[in-house]
């Protein structure tokens, strides 16, 4: 859901801002549907986008947030791993601080003080699960201001995990062992998804697809593609795959969206989730590397990477402006649509923004220090 490169940023992947604009319209536009019957619900977009197994018709976004966030770490610490030989683990996390932090605390504050002026019924786990990234795992109470947070719990948990475990395959089995044990992950998602659904166990029961080790998949597709990219048999692979890269997107709208209604929960919870991540982990691959494209200039251009850009900000604040439990004149449409994009616009520039000022400036100082302890 975050986008670590920022509008001007020359070495920004292409196309990966394009597809978090699509990923966050479909979110949102999810949610708008689901709560709304806004257009209505016989409307085409409706049946295009609406799947059973997506919580208020939106999941389908998430997941794609999911493998772009998999697919770009693992790009970042591959590259910083083959110039340096190893992955600066706290680096990385201070980094992940300055970009995720912020935002979500501002976003928390302002939900709190909404909750004690309304007043809404709240309890402390209500804030501190998102706060503190547990929210995936907490399931006593859905409070509606920060129902969406599962989803930032989910990607800190896999910020939090695997580039400890990425870096351990790397120095052991290189390139391969990495990949590997993304495949393996892969493979054990379903496997639990399955265990929870089948014996009923209590704990995950309803929460089958808002947990970390149930969604884990989406985030290793991402992860395994990236790790992939050079490799000859992928490669190979990937030659036969691209002129039939339109596959991807009949697949994940068409195909599975047919299965998913069809056989929910059966074919989602075993496979569907599964396939649909495989296929945006593919398609991610193939609209970085066909940026001239007509699809990829489409996702490189202004408006989308501007929206790309704004999505993280977009998704903090789009639940609130989106629920009907929202009564005020901004949670009704269209005004609702307007609000979440005019907090995201205001949350890049004032808070995004700055916290990413102060990152660069941090590490510009901790070079300089260390550049001056190497001449002494």
């Amino acid at each position: 859901m975050t986008a670590e490169k920022t509008l001007e940023s020359p070495g920004r992947i292409p196309s990966l801002d394009g597809i978090r604009a699509v990923a966050i319209s479909i979110n949102i536009f999810g949610h708008v549907v689901g709560r709304y019957n806004w257009p209505p619900k016989d409307c085409f977009f409706y049946k295009f986008l609406g799947r059973p197994s997506c919580s208020f018709w939106g999941g389908d976004g998430v997941g794609i947030f999911f493998v772009l966030s998999g697919f770009l770490i693992t790009t970042l610490l591959f590259q910083e791993y083959e110039k340096t030989k190893t992955i600066r683990l706290g680096d990385f996390y201070i980094r992940r601080c300055f970009r995720i932090l912020p935002p979500l605390y501002v976003f928390l504050l302002f939900a709190l003080i909404y909750c004690l002026v309304k007043p809404v019924p709240f309890g402390i786990h209500d804030f501190l699960s998102p706060a503190l990234f547990y929210r995936d795992y907490y399931f006593h109470h859905n409070l509606w201001v920060v129902e969406n947070l599962w989803t930032l719990s989910v990607e800190e948990q896999f910020y939090f995990l695997w580039p400890f475990f990425m870096l351990i395959a790397l120095r052991y089995g290189g390139r391969s062992a990495a990949a590997k044990l993304a495949a393996g992950l892969i493979i054990l998602a379903p496997i639990l998804r399955l265990a929870g659904y089948a014996l009923h166990i209590h704990f995950t029961q309803n929460h089958n697809s808002t947990m970390f080790h149930t969604r884990m998949d989406s985030l290793m597709a991402g992860c395994l593609v990236a790790l992939s990219i050079g490799l000859p048999r992928f490669e190979a692979f990937y030659r036969r795959f691209a002129p039939y890269w339109w596959t991807l997107p009949i697949y994940f709208w068409g195909i599975s969206y047919y299965l998913d209604v069809r056989f929910f929960p059966k074919y989602t919870f075993s496979i569907g989730y599964t396939l649909d991540s495989i296929a945006t982990a593919l398609f991610i691959l193939w609209a970085s590397r066909n940026a001239q494209s007509l699809v990829g200039k489409v996702l490189n251009s202004r408006l989308f990477v501007t929206m790309g850009v704004l999505s993280y900000s977009a998704y903090l604040w789009q639940t609130f402006f989106t629920n009907k439990e929202n009564t005020s004149f901004l949670g009704v449409m269209p005004w609702a649509l307007i609000s979440i994009w005019i907090c995201a616009w205001l949350s890049y520039h004032f808070v995004e923004m700055p916290a990413l000022n102060l990152r660069k400036k941090l590490f510009a100082q901790r070079r300089k220090k260390a550049m001056v302890e190497q001449t002494a």
